[in-house]
């Protein structure tokens, strides 16, 4: 955590993705030290991101029976009505190009979500 401040918004949304503590933690120390090569967000890429960030609950998920393991939750990709109604809610104008990158971002967010579960 920031000093006096509020918790960075990665740590936040690792915990409540449910990242294990010393991942949690290893976010939270990268954040509290960053070096000269940590360049953060390119420009380039803010709309997209702010966009993936409105819409970042609009998942479409399947439940897998286990047989003799438990179960688990499959996530299949944004549901993509779900999506523009969360970017445009939030102001923002759906372009190809951002698109573009809620969709990239997408891809990257299942396959890691679909490792965790």
């Amino acid at each position: 955590m920031r000093e006096g401040g509020p918790e960075p918004l990665a740590v936040t949304e690792a915990r409540r993705w449910g990242l294990p503590a010393p991942a949690v933690a290893a976010i939270a120390a990268q954040l509290a030290s960053p070096t000269e090569a940590d360049e953060g967000l390119w420009l380039e890429n803010v709309a997209a991101v702010d966009a993936f960030l409105a819409c970042d609950t609009q998942w479409r998920t399947a439940a897998v029976a286990g047989g003799l393991a438990p179960g688990r939750i499959v996530f299949i990709g944004l549901d993509y009505a779900g999506a523009r109604a969360g970017i445009e809610a939030a102001g923002i104008a759906l372009t190809p190009e951002i698109w573009e990158g809620v969709r990239i971002m997408e891809a990257e967010a299942r396959d890691a979500l679909n490792r965790l579960y």
